[in-house]
């Protein structure tokens, strides 16, 4: 089972050739670990346990690569851009494993793509510019504003949506949103924009960052409202609080004109960590429960959605469908682009 794992720890187990040679092995022995499955190369001369590389996520996965590309440059050093720049901002990218390592090297520097490399050579304010746990990388705005530009729509509204809940809600109080502070974000990544005339994805990055919502809690959520939007849809709230029983509420995670939509992740099920002491069955119970109150409150039906009915605009609507529901003639203004094949 994927897990995610602290970046200090990836970072210690990812291992150079000239280590290993140090420590005895011989590029035969290395090779024959990589055909094994022993070992995982990330980058030339770089490598990891492919154990631990099987446990991370997408994006950890990603990370991994980017930390040996970074260790394998000379001072200072490329600096991470667009997804590559995300995962070390540890934003998602939705199911999304980028093949090659996006960075952004300054005119005038050698700036040669490899295989597994992509190099930009494009102009960067100072403030653009940030270090997190010594890796050189865009700005939580800029790379924002790049994914939107340069990303699917998936992962550039569950990015935008992250970053903004990165600033605005605090680990202390999670229900708390600082509306302040995510508009701080938006207009910040509306500036960057400004000064990038003519820019490549400039209009749909736009709606992304004026579609993104940091209260969506997961990349699922982003992705279920983007759906719902896309089929032509009106999201009118999300993450709307239902009182409860006994002085309590529940949280209907998105409200779409006359129903409720709920995103249905399996974490909630199979992980011991979000579950606590409650078994899988125990959280079922819950969870019908929750909705057949929030039913008789509202009186209106929860459609429940989990990973395989969001991966296309098709599978919504046939999830839909189930439901009795069927999309409006009419595609939605501002029109988000067209349905992912």
């Amino acid at each position: 089972m994927r897990r995610e794992f602290d970046p200090a720890a990836i970072r210690t187990s990812i291992t150079s050739r000239a280590t290993l040679i140090a420590y005895g092995w011989t590029d035969k022995k290395i090779h024959t670990a990589v055909r094994r499955r022993d070992i995982r190369r990330l980058h030339h001369g770089w490598y990891i346990s492919h154990s631990l590389w099987e446990e991370l996520f997408w994006e950890q996965q990603h990370l991994a690569h980017v930390m040996a590309v970074v260790d394998d440059a000379l001072e200072p050093g490329p600096v991470a851009a667009m997804e590559s720049a995300a995962v070390v901002h540890r934003l998602p990218l939705f199911h999304h494993l980028p093949a090659r390592v996006h960075v952004i090297c300054l005119p005038g520097a050698m700036a040669s793509s490899t295989r597994d490399v992509l190099r930009h050579v494009v102009p960067l304010e100072y403030t653009d510019i940030v270090d997190i746990d010594g890796i050189r990388c865009t700005s939580l705005a800029r790379t924002v504003v790049d994914v939107a530009r340069t990303c699917s729509f998936e992962t550039a509204v569950a990015c935008a949506d992250a970053a903004l809940r990165q600033v605005a809600v605090s680990a202390d109080d999670p229900w708390a949103y600082d509306v302040d502070a995510a508009e701080r974000l938006r207009h910040e990544m509306h500036m960057i924009l400004d000064r990038l005339p003519g820019v490549h994805g400039a209009r749909r990055a736009r709606w992304v960052i004026d579609f993104a919502d940091g209260r969506a809690q997961s990349s699922g959520e982003s992705v279920s409202r983007l759906r719902i939007v896309q089929i032509g849809i009106s999201v009118r709230d999300i993450q709307v609080r239902i009182e409860g029983p006994d002085g309590s509420f529940y949280v209907a995670d998105i409200d779409a004109e006359h129903w409720w939509v709920e995103f249905d992740g399996m974490a909630k099920y199979v992980d011991d960590e979000l579950r606590g002491e409650a078994s899988a069955d125990a959280v079922v119970v819950a969870e019908k429960k929750r909705e057949d109150w929030i039913r008789a409150r509202t009186d209106r039906m929860t459609v429940r959605l989990a990973d395989e009915h969001i991966g296309t605009v098709a599978d919504c609507i046939a999830r839909l469908a189930e439901y009795g529901i069927r999309p409006p003639r009419r595609r939605p203004v501002p029109d988000p682009g067209p349905p992912a094949a």
